[in-house]
């Protein structure tokens, strides 16, 4: 199953399952996400999911924008049908989503909250995958290269 995450300055919020095979977003109380935003037509997007053919196993997501006034964004692009991948980010009036695919998701680690300075303020951020230096990699090749001239 995916999952649409409401964003705002890069901070995840509201998770969304997309637990329907067609999965509509507007201003309309009726859609299965249902936005207050001026910016957001009644009927804005579907999301559609449809089972992967051949090999793949699971499903492949679809995103169309329903004519909307201001239309719909996937990592900066106005589309109007756009097949989903993990981790797109999708525009919708003054909204961000990103959007996961469970399939493609790394759910093994969690993330740690910090409390700031100011009271009642806590903050987490985002482990950036560690990158090896210069000197790690040096090392690394001379232990390489020490291990071939005793063999």
């Amino acid at each position: 199953m995916a999952t649409l995450i409401q964003e705002k300055d890069g901070i995840s919020g509201v998770k969304l399952p997309i637990d329907q095979p067609v999965y509509r977003i507007g201003r309309a109380d009726d859609n299965e996400l249902s936005i207050d935003d001026e910016l957001v037509s009644k009927y804005h997007a579907v999301i559609e999911a449809v089972e992967s053919a051949g090999d793949e196993v699971g499903f492949q997501y679809y995103l169309q924008d329903k004519r909307s006034t201001n239309h719909t964004f996937v990592n900066g692009e106005r589309v109007s049908l756009y097949l989903l991948t993990n981790d797109d980010l999708i525009v919708i009036g003054m909204n961000n989503f990103r959007f996961v695919d469970d399939a493609h998701d790394d759910l093994e680690e969690t993330t740690r909250i910090q409390k700031s300075w100011i009271p009642g303020v806590y903050f987490a951020k985002k482990k950036k995958k560690k990158k090896k230096t210069a000197r790690k990699k040096k090392s690394q090749e001379r232990a390489r290269s020490k291990q071939q001239k005793n063999n």
